[in-house]
């Protein structure tokens, strides 16, 4: 058995190169304790790497086969048995189940020809681990690349589109063109906002944007002169109003209507959750 008040030394790491060895004991650090202190938060663990020339990950893996060291009755011989039973760290002993842990350490004993530690040690090393160290959180996955979702709401947003163009055209009269400017605006600001509902994203606006644009052109690609009074800054001018643009503009103006109003339902109330329960 190992004397528990040792302090295993930061020659004993096997997953750090020599250079680093040296350059963590011209730091004053000589010892697996002296590294975990050191190595504690992510805030300490940054500063080692950036005065080691390491990376963090690095840093975490001294972290990590520190840890390991430091359990209860453990030695270089428990060191090279675990090492044997493919356990370089706390982290792999974290990820592995008490009966597996077990059985993988009772194996590499008989592979080195070496007594195997009771069953009780290996437990206590297992449930002591678990008191040490928590798993890290694993990293964010994105989600997968959809593009059947795109093209379904590539066409929906098309659809979606090309209704509210030919409504527009129907709708809009040819005189005054302060009334067909109105009709457009309005008729396109609602398809905007209802393609947002039913097409979201990139695909379903290119989808309703360039669907509602090319009919638009089509039915509606007439100018129009909105006539300004004559006087002597102008004479027989006006402002050219192009439909087309201006059901466009409507389109993104009623898409982000919506956007911005799903953003505020989704937005949690916690004034009103807290005079509840007040």
């Amino acid at each position: 058995m190992e004397d528990q008040g040792r302090v295993p030394p930061i020659t004993e790491l096997t997953r750090i190169e020599p250079v680093y060895l040296e350059r963590l004991e011209k730091q004053g650090i000589f010892t697996t304790g002296i590294l975990l202190e050191v190595s504690e938060t992510p805030t300490r663990r940054q500063y080692l790497a950036d005065h080691m020339g390491a990376s963090p990950v690095q840093v975490m893996e001294w972290r990590d086969e520190g840890l390991m060291l430091n359990l209860a009755d453990f030695g270089p011989t428990e060191h090279v048995l675990l090492m044997q039973a493919g356990f370089p760290g706390l982290e792999s002993i974290l990820r592995t189940d008490l009966e597996t842990f077990k059985a993988r350490i009772h194996r590499a004993a008989q592979q080195l020809k070496i007594e195997a530690p009771s069953d009780l040690t290996i437990t206590g090393w297992w449930e002591q681990a678990r008191t040490l160290e928590t798993l890290p959180d694993p990293e964010p996955v994105p989600p997968p690349a959809d593009p059947a979702g795109a093209v379904l709401r590539l066409l929906i947003g098309a659809i979606v589109g090309s209704v509210g163009a030919v409504l527009a055209a129907g709708l809009t009269p040819a005189n005054p063109p302060l009334a067909a400017i109105a009709v457009v605006v309005l008729v396109l600001g609602v398809t905007g906002a209802v393609g947002r509902l039913a097409a979201r994203g990139l695909a379903g606006f290119v989808g309703l944007a360039g669907a509602s644009f090319a009919l638009l052109s089509i039915l509606l690609g007439r100018g129009l002169i909105i006539a300004l009074p004559d006087t002597p800054l102008w004479r027989d001018q006006g402002i050219a109003v192009n439909l087309p643009v201006t059901g466009l503009l409507a389109i993104l103006v009623g898409w982000g209507i919506a956007w911005v109003a799903g953003q505020v339902g989704r937005r949690p109330s916690f004034g009103r959750a807290s005079q509840r329960t007040a």
